[in-house]
């Protein structure tokens, strides 16, 4: 059974894909399986892009995938990773981007070492990734074409709550991002920004959820890939698709349960710096 806290920044709560939540801070039990149940992660492709979407928005503060990802050989396969021009964004930021590293990072097929193929197929996710530049290059040349006043402008995100839910039927928390003109102007029309999301799914990309509210930008990945979930002590927690990033190392080693319901401990992920899995079987150290 799954037991995590959902940190909330909002006191709007309440999802089509998941159970409610209290807003006190109490241990949630079932979250994660409703969340499965409901929204098709299609071998945790879905939540794994939307989660990318995330750290990009928060670390490299835009969404511009054709400037900021390339494709590079890495450990023998043909993989998606930052682009010389992402790398210094990163630095302008002042972001080591790490949690976009290591989300890129779970393309390799090593995770598969602690992370089952039912839950999560690096390789699935790797070809998705390699074939999603031209989906985004598809949808800018159309609006280019047909529909110009809806093409994504230069902008900067700020992140300002998250993860929260917004109670909009989403399938998961949402991350509120604020988007400003490069000169820190109001940008004009958030909704375009939509059309920066294709290279991570959207339209159909359940996991995303793009919405607009107050001037604010949104998206919904599952807990656990951009920030590490708040856990009742003395629990073996159950994490979605049996990963959880936690780059302090803070549980690793504990107890843990797997989604199919074996006791394990947190180890972890080859390649993937920060993330760790739960392996079924594992003794906790800790």
């Amino acid at each position: 059974m799954n037991k995590f806290v959902l940190l909330t920044a909002f006191a709007v709560l309440g999802s089509a894909c998941a159970t409610e939540v209290p807003s006190n801070g109490e241990s949630i039990e079932g979250l994660g399986e409703a969340i499965s149940s409901s929204c098709n992660t299609v071998s945790g492709l879905l939540p794994t892009k939307a989660s990318l979407a995330v750290a990009m928005a928060t670390e490299l503060k835009r969404w511009e995938p054709l400037t900021d990802l390339t494709t590079a050989t890495v450990n023998g396969s043909q993989q998606v990773t930052l682009s010389a021009a992402g790398n210094q964004r990163c630095s302008a930021m002042g972001s080591s981007c790490a949690n976009t590293r290591a989300i890129l990072a779970l393309q390799d097929n090593a995770v598969s070492q602690v992370i089952s193929q039912n839950r999560f197929q690096p390789n699935s996710y790797r070809n998705d990734l390699l074939n999603s530049f031209d989906r985004q290059r598809n949808r800018i040349e159309e609006l280019k074409k047909n529909n110009p006043s809806q093409l994504p402008a230069p902008h900067n995100l700020t992140k300002i709550g998250g993860p929260t839910n917004l109670g909009i039927g989403a399938c998961g928390p949402h991350y509120l991002f604020t988007p400003t003109t490069p000169a820190g102007a109001a940008y004009p029309n958030p909704g375009t920004l939509s059309n920066a999301l294709y290279f991570f799914g959207y339209p159909t990309n359940s996991f995303l959820s793009f919405t607009v509210t107050n001037g604010n930008v949104a998206i919904d990945p599952i807990d656990g890939d951009n920030s590490t979930p708040t856990t009742t002590s003395g629990t073996c927690p159950t994490y979605e698709l049996d990963r959880v990033y936690d780059p302090a190392n803070a549980v690793l080693g504990k107890c843990c349960v797997t989604v199919s319901g074996t006791n394990g401990a947190l180890q972890a992920v080859p390649r993937a710096t920060g993330y760790l899995a739960c392996k079924g079987g594992a003794v906790p150290t800790r």
